[in-house]
């Protein structure tokens, strides 16, 4: 996958992300932004390391 759509797919992924904090926003205690945060960068992690493979 080239960068465009790593940057591609990782937008869409945030953007489902935040939806799904702004859904659950009454509930977005710091433990459930962190666990977003963390999903990001997983997510970007498995899609670079698939880059470098």
């Amino acid at each position: 996958m080239n960068e465009q759509a790593i940057v591609d797919k990782m937008i869409t992924f945030i953007e489902k992300k935040e939806r799904e904090l702004q859904a659950n926003k009454m509930n977005a205690d710091n433990r459930a932004k962190n666990d977003i945060i963390k999903s990001i960068m997983d997510e970007l992690e498995r899609e670079t390391t698939n880059e470098n493979s």
